[in-house]
């Protein structure tokens, strides 16, 4: 490793997607925060800095390569395409530095350090600026924290630093080639998902959530100010934000004094948080919400079991979550429940009443499946090693990349205890079928709030396409595959067999994963269904009293 030849002055971000949409929207611009907001903040450093989206940017390669240095955001199920083109770089610009981030290289750093110069484990908003001034003479970029790379045929991992605070930055999604293009209104809406980030981290450590390493297991706060700036600067583009935080009212106080802010501003904004249950037992919060202009809490449910929540140390039991979710809806707003299946506990049968109770409480649903990424067996793995389908595919193929397309949280990728991965993977296509149909779906299309209706018909036409996007991934031999895999290895009740494990001399690697976008049809659906609700929107705003800021909540 060395200083760069020449000195870096322009940077692009390239963000690729997963070869499957499994998020639920359409063609939406749909950045992630993390990814405009280094960006934003290195173009306030002095550099010129642009951002290539997949779906959105024009994302031919010699553009792509026009820089002095080029960071990929990285996703596990995007990390085949990122190698490719890394490596294509590597081969056609070899000065050019290549530097890693994100959330697959958290977890797992060795995984792209043969295809690039430095690895960054940690957040960036100090590291990435302090690498990239060493790599222009101020310093050796071998000694930056937080930061893995490959020397004399070894890796390096050199250790975190503290938690950077969150800074002030104003993320910026005009820094996105082809942004402003995308971004037109189609039928009078914005494509544009705005997100925004109050707070990092969060105070509780349930077992699945990469939460805890990710934000370095600090919960912090954004300014205030700086959290009403973006709103108002990022209006412009939608009036609906989905709020990031992993759990909105961590700091109870300061939520208050946040919401009371954003009511006294009157911005009318449309808001989507992720909280806890424990909402439901806080009127003067949920009173604040409303007014605010909450329409939609996302609610973490998890699993109708007690057993379950308490083996993801969730904290939380069932009824207390059920009655809350109750409440929530009593205050007028919408709910999105999220549920992971696949626990020790979950049988076919448990996977029915999923969707049964869906429906009967008037819930949109994220469905997921279960998955562990910690390594440290001494932590007490949710998901044994040895049932983990990679442990077996990298004993045979250690090399092995194209494995992580599937890591998604919609494909099975290790052996459940008590239904067999087939039957796991065709659970998760029947409840998202019986859930999202048409009919329910366009029930929702002349609900009295506007703003809901809007969301639930999207998210609902969003996570319809998403399934039958999973299904045509199965019949082109993932099922198969699964069923190929899991032979003799249940018994007759579908209970796993898990001293078998032991005897497995690897597993065959799957199918490859064939691109997939199919928004058309999804496009035109959604937005003919969505035309009341619109009208109601634009009647209220008229009116001047707006559902989605109403004070009376």
């Amino acid at each position: 490793m060395s200083v760069a030849a020449r000195r870096i002055e322009r940077i692009h971000f390239v963000e690729y997607n997963a070869r499957i949409n499994t998020m639920g929207s359409f063609d939406a611009v749909f950045p992630k925060h993390g990814t405009i907001t280094l960006a934003a903040l290195l173009r306030d450093l002095g550099y010129e800095v642009k951002v290539f989206l997949e779906g959105v940017s024009n994302m031919d390669f010699h553009k792509l390569v026009d820089c002095d240095l080029v960071c990929f955001p990285v996703y596990a199920p995007a990390l085949t395409k990122v190698k490719a083109c890394a490596e294509r770089m590597i081969q056609e610009k070899p000065e050019m530095p290549i530097v890693m981030g994100g959330p697959h290289v958290c977890f797992f750093p060795e995984t792209v350090v043969p295809f690039c110069d430095y690895a960054v484990r940690c957040e960036g908003d100090e590291v990435l600026p302090q690498l990239i001034e060493c790599l222009n003479g101020k310093g050796e970029p071998q000694g930056v924290p937080g930061i893995s790379f490959s020397t004399d045929g070894r890796i390096v991992h050199n250790p975190d630093p503290p938690p950077p605070p969150i800074p002030h930055t104003i993320p910026d999604p005009e820094l996105i080639e082809g942004f402003k293009r995308a971004a037109r209104p189609f039928l009078g809406k914005s494509r544009v998902i705005n997100t925004i980030q109050t707070s990092r981290g969060c105070k509780f450590r349930c077992k699945f959530c990469p939460t805890l390493k990710l934000f370095q297991g600090a919960y912090r706060n954004r300014d205030i100010d700086s959290v009403v700036r973006d709103f108002k600067h990022r209006k412009k583009y939608n009036d609906s934000f989905f709020v990031v935080d992993n759990d909105f009212c961590s700091d109870r106080e300061r939520t208050k004094e946040l919401l009371n802010r954003l009511i006294d501003e009157d911005l009318g904004l449309m808001l989507s948080v992720f909280e806890r249950h424990e909402i439901g037992r806080d009127p003067e919060m949920l009173r604040l919400f409303r007014r605010a202009g909450v329409e939609v809490v996302v609610v973490g449910v998890e699993s109708l079991l007690d057993e379950n929540l308490d083996a993801y140390n969730k904290m939380q039991k069932r009824d207390d979550v059920l009655r809350s979710i109750r409440t929530i809806r009593d205050h007028g707003m919408h709910v999105l429940a999220t549920f992971v299946l696949g626990g020790d506990m979950d049988t076919p049968a448990v996977a029915e009443k999923i969707s049964s109770f869906v429906k009967a409480a008037g819930l949109s649903l994220s469905l997921f499946i279960l998955h562990d990424l910690e390594q440290d067996e001494r932590k007490g793995l949710i998901i044994p090693l040895k049932r983990r389908f990679s442990t077996h595919w990298y004993s045979r193929d250690p090399g092995a990349v194209s494995p992580w397309d599937y890591a998604t949280g919609s494909f099975v990728t290790y052996f459940p205890k008590r239904m067999k991965p087939s039957t796991l993977q065709r659970a998760i296509l029947d409840i998202n079928r019986e859930v999202h149909t048409h009919r329910n779906i366009l029930r929702h299309a002349f609900d009295k709030n506007g703003a809901q209706a809007h969301f639930k018909l999207y998210d609902g036409y969003g996570r319809k396409r998403m399934n039958e996007n999973l299904q045509r991934a199965m019949e082109g031999g993932y099922l198969d595959y699964l069923i190929q895999i899991e032979q003799d290895l249940y018994d007759g009740n579908e209970v796993l067999r898990e001293e078998k494990l032991d005897s497995l001399e690897g597993l065959p690697l799957p199918p490859p994963l064939v691109d997939d976008v199919n928004t058309k049809s999804y496009q035109t659906a959604y937005f003919l269904a969505a035309i009341p609700g619109m009208m109601r929107m634009s009647v209220e705003a008229l009116r001047g009293h707006r559902t989605t800021r109403s004070r009376t909540a």
